[in-house]
């Protein structure tokens, strides 16, 4: 049986008129009662009680359009799922990422996505948060990992924690501050910090003064940077301490030395954000992936 037979019923069945149902079914008449017939003996049922003049459907036929009419209902659904499928794997996944922040996840969540989504196209961005910010209600990126943004700016936002990390500073080696297991904020030189630029990190400035318990106006940054790397190379040099979070020793290695706060309510949330309710099969793997990785934490 074939859908083709099905849908050759429904058209004789609705019309009672072999001529208008092959007028319908752009067919002539002879192959469409072919079909029907074809389909009575696959059946083993009499669905149509016809002659010249009239043409009326059995008792079974009845009941049998009813669930013919569900079938091929549910293939045009099938159809239309497959096809959205097709579109969704072949969908080039936009993802933005603070690279300082996600260092300690990104990697074992794109290997994990790619195992789920295997030969799905997906571009990273190397942003800051107010990029991400601004990529996603846009629609311009489809998800990034980066820290928690604040209460206010998650209108329309989902964000789904995925490690959380200590802040504290890092200093050069040779720094007195190198061999110390924690530092208390209030001990930080405010007036003599690395950091990284205020155009692009309006946020970082506002953080750090938050951090410190000082009115932002007077942390002063002798040196600013443009991304972590060039904030450990300063650092490293000797020139200031910067405030970061814990994950900036991933990135450091060894180069410098991470001292924590004692404030154990200074902690930093990285995980995943995305656009509520618009959850493509592509999205699912990287929230599937993303899980798996705060799992494995």
């Amino acid at each position: 049986m074939e859908l083709r037979h099905l849908r050759y019923f429904i058209a004789v069945a609705e019309e009672l008129n072999f001529s208008r149902a092959a007028q319908r079914l752009h067919v002539s008449q002879p192959p469409l009662s072919r079909q029907i017939r074809d389909l009575e003996s696959e059946l083993r049922v009499k669905l149509l009680d016809r002659d010249r003049q009239r043409v009326q459907l059995t008792r079974v036929g009845k009941q049998i359009l009813v669930k013919a009419r569900r079938l091929v209902k549910d293939a045009e659904v099938l159809k239309s799922d497959a096809r959205q499928l097709a579109q969704q794997s072949q969908k080039d996944l936009q993802i933005g990422y603070a690279p300082a922040p996600s260092s300690a996840i990104i990697a074992l969540i794109l290997r994990r996505y790619h195992e789920l989504a295997p030969a799905a196209p997906l571009t990273l961005h190397d942003l800051s948060l107010n990029e991400i910010l601004v990529g996603l209600k846009t629609k311009k990126l489809d998800a990034a990992l980066t820290l928690r943004p604040k209460p206010g700016e998650m209108r329309g936002l989902k964000f789904e924690q995925l490690r959380r990390h200590s802040v504290g500073i890092i200093c050069a080696k040779s720094n007195p501050w190198a061999d110390l297991q924690s530092i208390c904020p209030a001990d930080v030189p405010i007036e003599k910090l690395v950091g990284y630029c205020a155009s692009d990190f309006p946020e970082y400035h506002q953080w750090v003064a938050g951090v410190l318990g000082v009115n932002k106006s007077r942390v002063h940054f002798i040196q600013q940077c443009d991304g972590v790397l060039s904030i450990i190379t300063a650092v490293e040099s000797g020139v200031a301490p910067a405030v970061v979070g814990e994950f900036t020793k991933i990135i450091a290695g060894d180069r410098i030395c991470y001292i924590p706060f004692l404030s154990k309510a200074s902690f930093m949330d990285v995980g995943l954000l995305y656009r509520r309710g618009e959850m493509h099969e592509n999205l699912k793997k990287l929230v599937a992936a993303s899980s798996e990785s705060r799992a494995k934490s």
